[in-house]
């Protein structure tokens, strides 16, 4: 079949990344317990109706393009997997379907979604999905467990899949990216003077270490997420850029003029049909912010807060422009332009199957994609729920347990002073 237009530029640096690896890098997780007669096949007859809607699941990917399965091609399988021999219950029933995000996806044979099911008994199942980020974000996952469960709903009552219609195609968005020329002239003046960033560690991890990370909870709790959102109303920003300012703050250059450069992870999804789009709608943007003294709280997370839009207005422009716009090359031992990124999620994908009780179940990741990823979200019951995972590449567990002490330093000095 002929192939669809060419990849995003996101897409194409993620194939290459991977392939010079050894792991399953992109492989991105999910799992759900279920309680109750679920139906397996209307199960899979659910999910093969949403990779059909959506052309970026319903392909293979191939020196550098898409493409589509045909329409007689099989799909991805429901397997039915067993539980990890000596962990009973959810430890053994999430271990077995570790294998789904485990080895790594062969996309030139594979489409990027693989889905497992491992059942206790008649009313007790846990339900595995893994999906290549080649095809999809956070976002993407959420619309995708939403699809599955509106299909399943209509199946159980007899009625034709929903949503019906084939799903907007996100390889048009990435015709669009290509053509479109993109002014770097804002980039290049922000990153002007940037030096890569330096690793910690200065020897090579061990073989057991390599490619691995190291988490470390950040132990945030009920009374810290109150001040983190009285800080956020007194500057007039919301939570998250107080934790993106915490962030930054910890990891700045010292001295009287200090200078951070964090990133940040954001969506493209500024329409609806964007919105409504299963794909890797996501750009990495490098955010530079510089202040000098002794700034209250409140002065600092304002100069955040400004420095976050005006790096959100220019977010277009994919992440290997700005790196060219920027003029930094990486160094042995460093990245290009920063070792932190800061991600903060509130979008928990939920399944809803009709007559089932359905829960998530976190799967935290085994690979570091980022040197220092920080991770926040907000849990149940409304509280900060943080981690710090950090690549064994990059820093020793003493390197990150000083950034935990960091963080929490600087975080309890911005709260403090809340008011300044």
């Amino acid at each position: 079949m002929d192939p669809f237009g060419p990849l995003s530029d996101m897409q194409q640096s993620m194939l290459v990344h991977e392939a010079l690896g050894d792991r399953p890098m992109y492989a991105m997780p999910l799992c759900f317990r279920i309680g109750g007669a679920l139906d397996a096949g209307r199960l899979e007859r659910a999910l093969h109706h949403v990779v059909r809607r959506h052309p970026v699941l319903c392909a293979t990917y191939e020196d550098g393009l898409a493409v589509p399965l045909a329409a007689t091609a099989p799909l991805p399988p429901l397997r039915a997997m067993t539980p990890s021999p000596g962990s009973p219950g959810e430890p053994g029933a999430m271990a077995g379907l570790a294998e789904l995000w485990e080895v790594p996806f062969e996309l030139d044979i594979e489409p990027p979604v693989r889905a497992g099911i491992v059942s206790s008994s008649a009313d007790e199942h846990w339900f595995g999905l893994a999906v290549h980020h080649v095809a999809g974000d956070s976002w993407s996952l959420a619309l995708m467990v939403r699809e599955i469960g509106l299909a399943y709903a209509a199946l159980a009552a007899g009625r034709e899949a929903e949503p019906t219609g084939t799903a907007p195609n996100y390889f048009a968005y990435a015709v669009d990216e290509l053509e479109r020329e993109g002014d770097d002239s804002w980039w290049r003046e922000r990153l002007s003077g940037v030096r890569p960033t330096l690793f910690p560690r200065t020897s090579p991890p061990g073989e057991a270490e390599r490619g691995a990370f190291l988490p470390l909870p950040l132990g945030l709790n009920a009374a810290d997420t109150q001040k983190v959102r009285e800080l956020a109303r007194a500057a007039r920003v919301s939570p998250a850029v107080v934790l993106f300012t915490a962030v930054s703050a910890t990891v700045a250059d010292g001295g009287l003029d200090r200078e951070a450069i964090v990133g940040l992870p954001t969506a493209l999804r500024d329409t609806e049909e964007l919105q409504a789009t299963m794909g890797p709608l996501l750009n990495t943007l490098p955010v530079r912010t510089v202040w000098s003294g002794e700034p209250s709280a409140r002065q600092l997370v304002a100069q955040h807060a400004d420095a976050l839009d005006e790096t959100l207005a220019h977010k277009e422009l994919p992440y290997s422009r700005i790196l060219r716009a920027a003029g930094t090359q990486r160094l042995a031992g460093g990245a290009p332009l920063f070792a932190h990124l800061v991600n903060i999620d509130t979008e928990v994908p939920r399944l809803r199957l009709p007559g089932l009780r359905t829960s998530t179940l976190p799967v935290p990741p085994r690979w570091a994609n980022f040197p220092a990823l920080w991770e926040f979200g907000w849990g149940s019951v409304g509280n900060i729920h943080a981690t710090l995972r950090v690549s064994a590449d990059a820093f020793t567990e003493a390197d990150a347990e000083g950034l935990r002490e960091a963080f929490h330093r600087t975080l309890r000095h911005l709260l403090g002073t809340g008011t300044g």
